[in-house]
């Protein structure tokens, strides 16, 4: 059986969306009504409903716009489970192209968190992850701040560390670059000596009491940052931990990650490829959410 349609609700989809399609845009009635194909009276009346409902705005010039009532709706619908729905068939698509274990991970306050998942993060490791927190402290959480201005990224720079931090100068300002430049960000597996993230992570997930953890912490060596490689540093024979791609919100912050978790050597070819699937997926997510990329323009 055919689904039922309202007239009258088809009416205030279209209405609603030809303003969100110019949203610099100030339209008169007769403009909307021509470009929709409607009625001026009819056309009247629904403006009407949608301007007393906050949905709308109606200048003196009588021109409408969208109203503050619409900021109100996008602001639940993105504190709502709906963004995960959206985002979920992509992690599915992402899993079945690259056969890895691949997260959406997001940024939730004070604390990075484990949406969802497909597949498993590493031989032998059957835990789920799924609702795992993460302090946003260095050096966990870089990742999930590139993307964002460079203010957000000082900020949480300027935490109290879990692990002395040691980068070369320069290093974290040419890290983000190169993110931003590609729209994606790959990490290595650290050499002797060079304790990554992932390592602090793993601790962290281990649930051990805060001061036992921070006392571990302090037995381990300094992170440099050296995992995450920049542009020119391309190693065939490197072991690739996991690739992120980042996922923005229609303020253009990054509010979400992709990460495929590979461990192990990538050819060129299977690199191109795995980042280019992780970009495609954190793009589709961003376009499903009414997001933009604001370093696409730059």
């Amino acid at each position: 059986m055919a689904e039922r349609m309202s007239p009258s609700a088809d009416r205030v989809v279209l209405i609603l969306g030809l303003l969100a399609e110019h949203p610099a845009e100030r339209l008169t009635l007769t403009e909307i009504a021509t470009r929709l194909g409607l009625s001026k009276p009819t056309c009247l009346g629904v403006l009407g409903s949608l301007t007393a409902g906050g949905l709308l705005t109606r200048d003196e010039d009588k021109t409408y716009g969208l109203g503050p009532a619409l900021l109100r709706m996008a602001g639940a619908a993105e504190n709502s489970v709906a963004p995960l729905d959206l985002m979920r068939p992509q992690l599915d698509r992402l899993h079945g192209k690259l056969g890895a274990g691949c997260l959406i991970v997001g940024n939730v306050g004070d604390d990075m968190v484990v949406l969802d998942r497909r597949g498993a993060l590493a031989e032998g490791d059957a835990r789920d992850f799924v609702g795992e927190r993460f302090p946003l402290v260095p050096p966990l959480g870089l990742v999930n701040n590139l993307w964002n201005p460079d203010d957000v990224l000082a900020d949480w720079l300027g935490r109290e560390p879990l692990v002395r931090l040691d980068p070369e100068p320069g290093r974290l300002a040419a890290v983000a670059a190169g993110a931003r430049e590609r729209g994606y960000l790959l990490e290595r597996a650290g050499g002797a000596g060079d304790i990554g993230h992932a390592v602090v992570a793993q601790l962290v997930s281990s649930h051990l009491p805060e001061p036992v953890l921070r006392r571990v912490c302090a037995h381990l060596p300094p992170t440099t940052f050296r995992e995450y490689e920049v542009p020119g540093e391309e190693d065939p024979s490197a072991t690739v931990s996991s690739i992120s791609a980042p996922v923005f919100d229609r303020r253009g912050r990054q509010r979400y990650l992709f990460t495929a978790v590979l461990d192990r050597a990538l050819s060129p070819a299977e690199r191109e490829g795995a980042a280019a699937a992780l970009v495609a997926a954190g793009r589709a997510a961003t376009e499903a959410l009414g997001g933009h990329n604001p370093w696409n323009a730059r």
